[in-house]
């Protein structure tokens, strides 16, 4: 049961007292919210092409086939694949990043997100000539159990930029899932693939966005006191 406190709408306090303290069991068919920083909050996207190298790995390392390197991954066909998860939205920032995503076959979250993680540590410790870790440890998840739930987190990552009081790159759409939704062109997201109508509110969504940062000050404050 949710309670409602300074006006918080009751999935707002839900996701608030919601943090990954233990493992969450991972079911196929279930929606989970995905996500984890540089360690030591480090900087893990800098540039253009670290976020389209990012960008590439969600959609070439989704398929139930095995996966040799990203390199072998561009030459196959990607038309009829099994994939591992389905990706409802995503929000990459320069130390951070959100995946809302559905699980398709067991196992299948895990192995993604195994694939995702080193093989961005293997290009980023390449290029920036450092070696060890990259992430704060495993993928940290929150399983998002109502619909409620789901379209709140989903709006939280859509408009992640302003959730963390940041301006969008609007000429980097790999950054984030509403550019996509705009573009309607991701190789990531199912429904805008062109063959289906989106009913997507931008103008509510932002606003809930809005809330959720107004909420992430009040947090601060009560720290504060």
């Amino acid at each position: 049961m949710f309670v409602q406190d300074r006006g918080r709408t009751p999935v707002m306090v839900w996701y608030c007292r919601t943090m990954p303290r233990k493992v969450v069991p991972l079911e196929t068919g279930e929606r989970y919210h995905v996500f984890n920083r540089g360690v030591d909050k480090r900087v893990v996207f800098h540039d253009t092409e670290d976020y389209v190298r990012f960008y590439e790995s969600l959609h070439l390392f989704n398929t139930k086939d095995p996966v040799i390197s990203i390199r072998a991954a561009r030459r196959q066909d990607y038309t009829d694949v099994e994939s591992l998860v389905t990706i409802e939205a995503y929000a990459l920032l320069n130390n951070h990043f959100h995946l809302v995503v559905r699980q398709d076959v067991e196992g299948g979250l895990a192995e993604f997100m195994k694939r995702v993680a080193a093989g961005y540590t293997c290009y980023y410790n390449e290029k920036y000539e450092r070696s060890g870790v990259l992430f704060q440890g495993t993928y940290k998840r929150v399983h998002l159990q109502t619909d409620a739930q789901c379209n709140y987190v989903t709006a939280y990552v859509h408009e992640n930029y302003i959730v963390h009081g940041l301006s969008e790159p609007q000429h980097l759409y790999q950054s984030s899932s509403l550019h996509m939704c705009r573009l309607r062109k991701s190789k990531l997201l199912r429904a805008t693939d062109g063959t289906s109508d989106m009913m997507y509110d931008q103008q509510e969504v932002r606003k809930l966005a809005k809330d959720i940062w107004a909420e992430r000050q009040i947090r601060k404050s009560e720290l504060l006191e």
